[in-house]
C-alpha cells in the first residue's frame, strides 16, 4: 500500500479526532481502514459491468475478501452478509439497474 499525504486546511471539527481514535485506536489505523475501503470500492467498480451482466436488476454487495452477496432486496443482502459473518458496514451495496433511465442534460 502506498502512503498518501493529505493536507487539511484548518482544524478538524471539535471532537472528531477523539471519535476516530476511540473507534479505530489511532489516526494511522483509521487511514489504513480508509485505504482498504477505497481499494474495495475500486475492485467493485472495476467489475461492475460483468456483475451487471451476471446479476441484472439485483442488489449486489461486495465485502473485503471479495465476498459477494446477491439478492432481490436489501433484506436479502443484509441476511446474506449476516450469514457470512460480514459486518454490514464493511460491504459496498449497489442495485444493478440495467434499464437506467437516460440522463437528460
Amino acid at each position: 500500500m502506498s502512503e498518501r499525504k493529505v493536507t487539511v486546511k484548518g482544524p478538524p471539527p471539535e471532537g472528531l479526532v477523539e471519535l476516530i481514535i476511540a473507534e479505530y485506536g489511532s489516526l494511522k489505523a483509521f487511514a489504513e481502514k480508509q485505504a482498504e475501503r477505497s481499494e474495495l470500492v475500486a475492485r467493485f467498480f472495476a467489475r461492475i459491468d460483468s456483475l451487471a451482466e451476471q446479476y441484472p436488476d439485483k442488489f449486489v454487495a461486495m465485502a473485503p475478501g471479495d465476498v459477494l452477496v446477491v439478492g432481490d432486496s436489501m433484506d436479502e443482502i443484509l441476511r446474506g452478509l449476516d450469514e457470512k459473518g460480514v459486518p454490514r458496514g464493511a460491504a459496498i451495496v449497489e442495485f444493478l439497474d440495467v434499464e437506467s433511465p437516460p440522463l437528460v442534460l
